[in-house]
């Protein structure tokens, strides 16, 4: 890649949920995620790259700014049409959303919120409308840490030729459920044809790139932390520490939330 890396950010659901309805933090708001699209284009100047741009510079066809980014939603939650598209149209914001073949048009049962509900096929057409990406994760969203040989293959080249059935599009980019991945699953995903694949604070290379999470409980400062190149290497350092990590999120504060 010609430059810096961009920075990729992971959202998931959009939507407002009580915290004991979304114990990992998942949804953001819409107000949140309206306010940090703002702030990240026009307090901090980012440019937020298309999937082509963004595999582009990846293989070094294409040079872009050092405040390049992309925005990534991960699981294919219906909100992520609902309330991020329009949103995202408006301010010419582009993204990838991250769906699983095998979880289209999925309801979430009663241990889950309402916003747990999944895009079906003709939402993901919509949302393609809207200008987002379509990405792979997975068939069914397991982990794919330890998979059989089997698995793997269902979990990447077979999905991936199920969504092109479907969509008329073959999905360029893999997102790895839960962010788990091993030398087993990256071969898979390279295998299946895939030009590169996303984990979370964990990568390893361009079958594992790292991402941001933004989640429930950022605030204005938080978000603005997280922007910073520094940040994912702090983050992982953290991680292996969790006493210390939630010491720090209680320093820099939380993003006040219904019980």
């Amino acid at each position: 890649m010609k430059g810096p890396t961009p920075i990729v950010l992971m959202y998931h659901g959009v939507a407002q949920v009580p915290r004991s309805l979304d114990p990992a933090n998942i949804f953001v708001t819409k107000e949140a995620i309206s306010h940090q699209i703002a702030r990240l284009t026009e307090r901090h100047g980012f440019r937020p790259l298309t999937e082509a741009q963004y595999l582009d510079a990846l293989a070094g066809e294409r040079r872009v700014p050092s405040n390049s980014c992309l925005i990534t939603f991960d699981d294919g939650y219906a909100s992520v049409l609902d309330e991020a598209a329009p949103l995202l149209a408006a301010a010419r914001v582009p993204a990838i959303c991250y769906v699983s073949p095998g979880l289209l048009g999925a309801q979430p049962d009663r241990s889950e919120p309402a916003a747990s509900a999944r895009l079906d096929r003709d939402g993901v057409q919509a949302l393609r409308e809207y200008g987002v990406e379509i990405g792979c994760h997975s068939d069914l969203h397991a982990s794919m840490r330890g998979m059989s040989a089997e698995r793997l293959s269902a979990a990447t080249s077979v999905a991936r030729e199920e969504m092109k059935a479907l969509f008329g599009h073959t999905p360029r980019t893999f997102a790895y459920p839960y962010g788990d991945h091993d030398a087993a699953a990256r071969a898979a995903v390279r295998e299946a044809g895939f030009e590169c694949a996303f984990a979370t604070y964990e990568g390893y290379g361009r079958f594992a790139l790292p991402r941001v999470d933004i989640n429930a409980t950022d605030t204005p400062f938080t978000f603005d932390l997280k922007l910073r190149r520094l940040y994912p290497f702090v983050r992982r350092s953290l991680g292996r520490v969790p006493v210390v990590r939630r010491a720090t999120h209680h320093v820099v504060g939380y993003a006040p939330r219904q019980p």
